[in-house]
């Protein structure tokens, strides 16, 4: 028993979040490359600024370097697990107010279980991103491929913890998108507020747990850009 406790304290442990180094800033320029999968990395262990965040209950997704369709991007495959990576960044809002970027679902989720519940909270893509207002607030929402229930421009609520979806469906699966949101117009349309924010952390994220599935999916060319 003590053996099992001291391994479950030590994974617990290991999937805190690590110290905020390398953090990626503007530089003043039109956008900011947040993630690019084109000169592939050390995945185990991450370069500093990455943080591949693991939960201490469920398997991690399976993370690797593919190119897709002649598209360099950053593979995720689930198996009834979990796992989130995560991209420390400190970009003001106001300036770089749209997201950019392109993924692929190869496997969808495949369950009978309602996405729009705790129980059929699984998605083949999502980013997971955290935000910090000017009087401290730490504020996170999901963007998300919704699975059948859902549909593109919707927004999910669970437990108060909002999802925008920017497509999904089993008509779109196979195929690269290039999506592009304004992430600054979403962000006051859930919290209403015209104060100063910031972006904090982007992660990508994908999971398949609550249902038991499986599901594959590909990003690529993750950026904040000024608006046109």
């Amino acid at each position: 028993m003590l053996l099992l406790t001291a391994v479950a304290a030590a994974f617990y442990l290991a999937t805190l979040p690590p110290e905020r180094r390398n953090v990626l800033r503007a530089s003043g320029g039109a956008e900011v490359v947040v993630m690019d999968f084109a000169t592939p990395f050390s995945l185990d262990p991450l370069p500093a600024g990455w943080w591949h965040r693991k939960f201490w209950t469920r398997k991690a997704a399976a993370l690797s370097f593919a190119v897709k369709e002649g598209v360099p991007a950053l593979r995720f495959a689930t198996s009834a697990s979990a796992s989130m990576l995560f991209r420390r960044v400190d970009i003001d809002l106001s300036a770089y107010p749209v997201l950019e970027w392109r993924w692929l679902v190869e496997t969808p989720i495949v369950s009978d279980l309602d996405e729009r519940t705790r129980a059929g909270d699984d998605h083949p893509a999502r980013f997971f991103i955290t935000f910090l207002t000017s009087d401290g607030k730490r504020r996170s929402m999901e963007i998300i491929w919704a699975n059948s229930r859902l549909k593109a421009g919707q927004y999910k609520y669970l437990d108060g913890f909002p999802h925008y979806v920017a497509n999904g469906g089993q008509a779109n699966v196979g195929r690269w998108h290039r999506e592009r949101i304004d992430l600054l117009k979403i962000y006051r349309k859930i919290w209403k507020d015209r104060g100063a924010v910031r972006v904090i952390d982007i992660a990508l994220f994908c999971d398949s747990d609550e249902t038991k599935t499986k599901s594959v999916a590909y990003f690529a060319d993750v950026r904040l850009k000024r608006r046109r």
